[in-house]
C-alpha cells in the first residue's frame, strides 16, 4: 500500500505528553509565525501520565504528584499559569512501627519530634536544610551521603522519609545523592498541589500550542528517525514527514533507542522506578486531622490532596496513596492490603464513605534513575544524538536538571531551543 508522498515540515516533535508538549510549544514561539511544528502522538489523546479522570465530580490523578517551582517557571515563560496552592506540612505525621508518630517534616514539629534525639535531629535539620549544595557527591549514592552526614541508622531512616517524598525512590542506594539533594532542595521552595489534577497542565498547553499553529495528529505512530541536512519521520502506515529538526519527547531510553536504530542507548541509563498507587475518592473525610503521612521504616505515602487543590466537589475529599519502588517488588495483592491498612488507620470509617476508588499497582514514575554508577545527574545524555544532526532527546533521563515532570520540562525546552537554531 504506498504511503502517499512526504510531507514537509519546519519541525517535528514525537510524543506529546508533557515534555513533547514543552517542546512543541517552545518551538513554535521560538522560531516565529510561519513555521510549521507538527506535534505526533501514538495514542488517541496527548497528555501522556499529566492525565486526571474524573468521577462523579472527583479528580483523580495518576497517584500523587506535584508541580515544582523549576516548572511552574516555565511554564509561565510559555504563557501557561496553573492554578494550585502548596500543601502544608506541618502537621505530617511519622509512620513508623505501625504507629503514627506527630511529624517532623517542617522545621518546627522537628525540632520537637520524640522520635529522634536532640543530636540527631539537629543532624537532619542541618542535612535538610543544606541539601541544594551539590559539592561532594558526584558519583556518590545517596545512602552513602546520608551515612557520612548523620550519627545513626535511625536518623539516616527520618531523613530519607522526608527526601523520598520528592523522588519517589523508596531506598536511597538506589539514586544519586546529587539528584536527590538537588530536587529536594526544589521542594523546600514550594511544591503546587494542582486545582483541577494535572489534566488542567496539558489542556493549558495544548491550547498554548494551537493558538501557536501546532498541527496535534493522535493515532499517529512514528516507526523510524534519521538525522541529517534534513531529518526524516517514517509513520505506520501514514506518510513520512521530512523535517529541519525533530525532537524526540518523553519516550523512554529503550523506546527512543529502537526509533533511532540506537539499542545501546537503553544500556548508558538506570533503571526504570515504578510506584504502586492508590487513589480514593470519599463524600466526606473521617479525620482532617490525619491528612498527610510519611512512612519511616516503610516506602508508603498518603495525602489529602483535595485539602489543598480542587479536586473535590464541596465536602468531599480525594486521597492519594503510594508504596514507593525500593526494590523488592512485593505482590499487587500484597501492596493494596498495606495501603488499605495505612488508610483504615489514618481514616477509620473511610469504606462507609467511599465514592470511588482505584488501585494502580505499577505506574512507571520515572523512566530511568539517575544512578550514580553511571554519574547522576551529569552522566545524563544532553539532547544532541552523536551521529543523527538534526534529532534531539527530551524526557525525564535527558540532561543534568530535575527529576520526574521537572526533568522533563527542562530538558523539552533545552531541546526545542536547540532544534530552533536549525529552522
Amino acid at each position: 500500500m504506498s504511503r502517499g508522498p512526504d510531507e514537509r515540515a519546519d519541525a517535528v516533535v514525537v510524543g506529546a505528553g508533557l515534555t513533547g508538549l514543552v517542546a512543541a510549544v517552545r518551538l513554535a514561539s521560538t522560531a516565529g509565525p510561519g513555521r510549521r511544528v507538527v506535534l505526533l502522538e501514538s495514542g488517541s489523546e496527548a497528555g501522556g501520565r499529566a492525565r486526571t479522570t474524573e468521577h462523579d465530580g472527583y479528580r483523580l490523578g495518576l497517584g500523587p504528584r506535584a508541580l515544582y517551582r523549576s516548572t511552574r517557571k516555565q511554564l509561565e515563560a510559555l504563557g501557561v499559569r496553573v492554578p494550585g496552592s502548596a500543601p502544608d506540612l506541618a502537621g505530617a505525621l511519622a509512620l513508623r512501627d505501625g504507629e503514627l508518630h506527630p511529624g517532623y517534616a517542617a522545621a518546627g514539629p522537628l525540632m520537637r519530634t520524640g522520635l529522634l534525639s536532640v543530636r540527631e535531629r539537629v543532624a537532619v535539620a542541618r542535612l535538610l536544610a543544606l541539601s541544594g549544595a551539590r559539592s561532594g557527591r558526584a558519583g556518590t549514592d545517596a545512602a552513602r551521603w546520608l551515612a557520612d552526614r548523620l550519627p545513626t541508622e535511625r536518623a539516616r531512616q527520618a531523613a530519607f522519609a522526608v527526601l523520598r517524598i520528592s523522588s519517589y525512590v523508596g531506598r536511597p542506594d538506589m539514586i544519586g545523592a546529587d539528584a536527590l539533594a538537588a530536587h529536594f532542595a526544589e521542594a523546600r521552595r514550594r511544591v503546587r498541589y494542582v486545582d483541577g489534577g494535572w489534566r488542567t497542565v496539558a489542556e493549558a498547553l495544548l491550547e498554548r500550542a494551537a493558538a501557536l499553529g501546532v498541527r496535534l495528529r493522535t493515532g499517529v505512530r512514528a516507526e523510524s528517525v534519521e538525522g541529517g541536512a534534513t531529518a526524516y519521520v517514517t509513520t505506520a502506515g501514514g506518510p513520512g514527514i521530512r523535517a529541519r529538526a525533530v525532537v524526540v519527547a518523553g519516550l523512554s531510553p529503550g523506546a527512543a533507542g529502537r526509533l533511532l536504530e540506537r539499542p545501546g542507548l537503553a544500556d548508558t541509563a538506570g533503571r526504570p522506578l515504578h510506584t504502586a498507587c492508590l487513589d480514593v475518592a470519599l463524600s466526606r473525610l473521617p479525620d482532617p486531622a490525619r491528612s498527610l503521612v510519611f512512612g519511616v521504616d516503610e516506602p508508603l505515602y498518603l495525602s489529602v490532596f483535595s485539602g489543598t487543590a480542587r479536586l473535590a466537589p464541596a465536602g468531599g475529599a480525594v486521597l492519594h496513596l503510594a508504596r514507593y519502588d525500593d526494590g523488592t517488588e512485593p505482590g499487587a495483592r500484597e501492596v493494596r492490603a498495606r495501603l488499605y491498612a495505612l488508610l483504615d488507620s489514618c481514616q477509620p470509617g473511610w469504606r462507609e464513605v467511599l465514592v470511588h476508588e482505584r488501585f494502580l499497582p505499577r505506574i512507571t514514575t520515572m523512566t530511568a534513575l539517575p544512578e550514580a554508577r553511571l554519574g547522576g545527574l551529569a552522566g545524563r545524555p544532553g539532547p544532541a544524538v552523536p551521529g543523527r544532526p538534526g534529532v534531539f532527546l527530551a524526557g525525564d533521563w535527558v540532561g543534568p536538571r530535575g527529576l520526574l515532570a521537572d526533568a522533563g520540562v527542562l530538558s523539552g525546552v533545552r531541546a526545542a531551543q536547540e532544534a530552533a537554531a536549525r529552522l
